[in-house]
């Protein structure tokens, strides 16, 4: 599993939650990690403007722009495409630097 590659200490960041989050979560613990959860609204409260955020499909929209600068500002090859699912995972990760102390502000 993807888990058991993981050094110890780790932290594992969840978005939503319901059967398979829940999964996510136990398995997370059993292997004496921290997790933290998160609403996608939470970590779009931060990332994203209330205008960008009306409807899910303008969120996720913006959400692939804002995805583009932080792989931009990390020095990473660009994608040639990016999935709304990657892009949010991205922020969701980039929420999490930030709610965990290891950024002190948005890097762009």
């Amino acid at each position: 599993s993807l888990l058991k590659e993981l050094p110890e200490g780790t932290t594992v960041v969840i978005e939503g939650g319901g059967p398979l989050g829940d999964i996510w979560q136990r398995e997370a613990r059993r292997r004496k990690f921290r997790t933290i959860g998160v609403s996608a609204e939470r970590w779009r409260g931060l990332l994203l403007l209330p205008r960008q955020q009306r409807t899910g499909p303008e969120a996720k929209r913006h959400a692939g722009s804002i995805a583009r600068s932080v792989i931009e500002w990390s020095g990473l090859q660009r994608p040639t495409s990016l999935r709304h699912d990657a892009a949010e995972a991205i922020l969701v990760g980039l929420w999490a630097e930030i709610k965990l102390g290891w950024l002190e502000k948005l890097p762009f």
